[in-house]
């Protein structure tokens, strides 16, 4: 899914820079899970790592998150797996690379949407939960979660090149 970026268009042309970081991670999650095969999907290089579909589905996960902080409460596929800070469980179920590709594919023009109907006041309140950047606010919170999903994607491409000698496309 390719974001077209059109800040005429924008409601609340404040979240440009967030968009134009979702926009490019669309294509980098993706790439990091190219090559990647089931099996080493769901290894993990220590006890004390997550595996590589752990992190894809947190990461789609949280997008998911961002669309209803936006004002978009679409179900999220994986609700139940990754609330209140919960860690990788061996005895949980994670879904399929397939599934995960699938529900990325889902979510992305659904946040392409909300980022360019989303208003500056709502962007402007205060989002229902902290942060680490220091502002309270939705549009500030937006900008985290941004981060943060790039900050998964890095830990998914390093994994990709650990399991496939292949490191992540730019491209």
């Amino acid at each position: 899914m390719e974001m077209t970026i059109e800040t005429t268009k924008m409601n609340a042309p404040a979240i440009y820079p967030s968009l134009l970081i979702f926009k490019l991670n669309n294509r980098l999650f993706l790439n990091a899970l190219e090559g990647v095969t089931e099996d080493q999907s769901k290894k993990r290089i220590s006890e004390h790592s997550n595996s590589l579909i752990w992190i894809a589905a947190h990461t789609v996960w949280a997008r998911y998150n961002t669309l209803n902080l936006l004002g978009n409460p679409a179900d999220n596929p994986f609700k139940g797996l990754f609330e209140n800070f919960r860690a990788y469980d061996a005895n949980d179920v994670y879904p399929t690379l397939e599934k995960v590709k699938s529900d990325w594919q889902t979510v992305g023009p659904l946040l392409k949407e909300v980022l360019h109907t989303v208003s500056e006041e709502h962007l402007k309140g205060t989002a229902p939960f902290k942060n680490p950047t220091g502002d309270s606010t939705i549009g500030g919170t937006v900008v985290f979660l941004a981060q943060h999903e790039s900050y998964d994607i890095g830990q998914m491409a390093y994994l990709k090149k650990y399991f496939t000698k292949v490191a992540m496309s730019y491209s």
